[in-house]
């Protein structure tokens, strides 16, 4: 773990000591995460750190509205209103040097709130804060793990534009083959997964295994659990960016991108969960014949219902869609759930009774972190609180025995998700009306835009 410099500690005594202990270091980075997962503020110099201990930075509240290209649609009643600053205080634990940098760099994450302490409704790490306050009014915890899938791809783009496999070291030849859980290949990037070991370790991001998964260039890293899951949306947001700035150094670049090659699997951010009571005891319990009981059943039973309603959280993009494709291998488009299923929706691994959890395989690794978890978690609440009943389980191919409840539009899911009740209930009417503006905005250029691919198919035979 790095050194968590807010710990026990005034803010301006960390900021104070963390400068002393870092005499050379040359800037800052305040960094807070918009509506896409992408990371917005700014960089200034160290000084600025005791400013921002003291009394915050100020920032303009729109900032998280952005769509993917980082404008502002009209209608999110941010802008139209003046566009006003808010006010970001660092976040506690989250200021430590930059290892990937060639400078002596800093970073740090702030959130924002208005003049008078509260936190701005559009803030990601707000609407997930506010869910988790619902668990301790029922004293229970999330323990939660996510499992981060992306691609090493070459900084040299192909003419068309298209991605492509970086070069096997030594060769002129580049990855094709899937090579699954190939340490070989793990072995090719030794000096990139050394610095994201490094990067993990200094920014007490708690990195637990690296593993080669099933597409050429495609690999996983997995976050060890813990209680607050909060920090740990922290933690998988600071790491994929660990991710991508560490392959810079390589000259490569890492893509979270749900389906950069047609021809081969998609990446996916499985969610892993289990909630445990105020002694720490896991509350997720399952009978002699392996099938959930008690508040296991009904937070599995809440997720399959309310799934629907939170799927423009879990697929963000027109590429998310991409994945989401029946009969496929690795994605889930049922609502569904079983016993050591990776064609479900919920797969529950085989694990003792202290480990009991599941596994909510439909995230795209595109999506945003905060936004995730907080879907995953209001969705298990609403099931606890309703007693959702459970269905039984899928065994065997859920592909084949189920509709594909998920195989919809990236339309159809921002409509679903823009007339939710449950949403609505959870994050909010302000975050929904916004939400469903930043995205169908995103929709309509890109139902708009006219491809390479309809050009070559039609412009010259029709």
């Amino acid at each position: 773990m790095g050194k968590l410099y807010f710990q026990k500690q005034s803010m301006k005594n960390f900021a104070e000591k963390f400068l002393d202990e870092n005499p050379d270091l040359e800037k800052v980075e305040f960094i807070y995460v918009d509506f896409n997962g992408i990371p917005r503020g700014k960089n200034a110099s160290p000084k600025t750190l005791i400013k921002a201990s003291k009394g915050g930075l100020k920032m303009p509240i729109s900032s998280y509205v952005l769509d993917v290209w980082g404008d502002n649609p009209k209608g999110t009643g941010l802008v139209m209103s003046g566009d006003g600053d808010a006010i970001c205080r660092v976040v506690e634990n989250s200021l430590a040097i930059t290892p990937w940098s060639s400078r002596k760099n800093a970073q740090c994450l702030v959130s924002m709130e208005d003049g008078n302490g509260n936190p701005i409704y559009a803030d990601p790490r707000h609407i997930l804060s506010t869910v988790l306050k619902r668990f301790e009014e029922l004293e229970l915890k999330p323990v939660i793990a996510p499992e981060m899938e992306f691609y090493l791809i070459d900084q040299k783009l192909q003419k068309n534009g298209h991605p492509q496999m970086p070069l096997i070291p030594g060769t002129n030849r580049r990855y094709e083959e899937v090579q699954l859980l190939n340490l070989n290949e793990m072995d090719d990037f030794e000096g990139f997964f050394d610095l994201v070991e490094k990067s993990a370790r200094l920014l007490g991001i708690p990195a637990e295994t690296a593993i080669k998964e099933c597409a050429p260039g495609q690999f996983e890293i997995n976050l060890l659990h813990h209680d607050d899951a909060l920090l740990m949306a922290d933690q998988a947001f600071l790491m994929k960016r660990s991710i991508k700035n560490s392959a810079k150094k390589f000259n490569l670049n890492a893509t979270f991108m749900a389906k950069p090659f047609s021809e081969h699997a998609g990446n996916g951010m499985h969610a892993h969960l289990s909630l445990v009571d105020k002694d720490g005891n896991n509350v997720f319990e399952v009978d002699k014949d392996k099938q959930p009981k008690g508040i296991f059943a009904n937070s599995i039973a809440g997720l399959l219902k309310t799934t629907p309603d939170f799927l423009s959280f879990y697929a963000p993009s027109a590429n998310s869609y991409r994945r989401l494709v029946h009969n496929a291998d690795h994605a889930p488009t049922t609502l569904s759930w079983g016993n050591e299923n990776r064609t479900s929706l919920i797969r529950l691994p085989e694990a003792s009774s202290s480990a009991t959890r599941l596994e909510f395989r439909l995230p795209s690794a595109d999506a945003n972190p905060y936004l995730v978890f907080a879907s995953i978690l209001s969705s298990v609440l609403s099931g606890i609180q309703n007693k959702d009943a459970l269905d039984k389980e899928t065994i065997g191919n859920a592909h084949a025995q189920h509709e594909p409840e998920l195989g919809i539009t990236w339309r159809e899911a921002v409509k679903k998700t823009s007339q939710s009740s449950v949403v609505k209930e959870f994050f909010g009417e302000q975050f929904q009306k916004s939400y469903q503006v930043v995205k169908e905005s995103e929709i309509n250029r890109f139902d708009s835009t006219i491809t390479d691919f309809e050009y070559n198919s039609y412009l010259r035979h029709l």
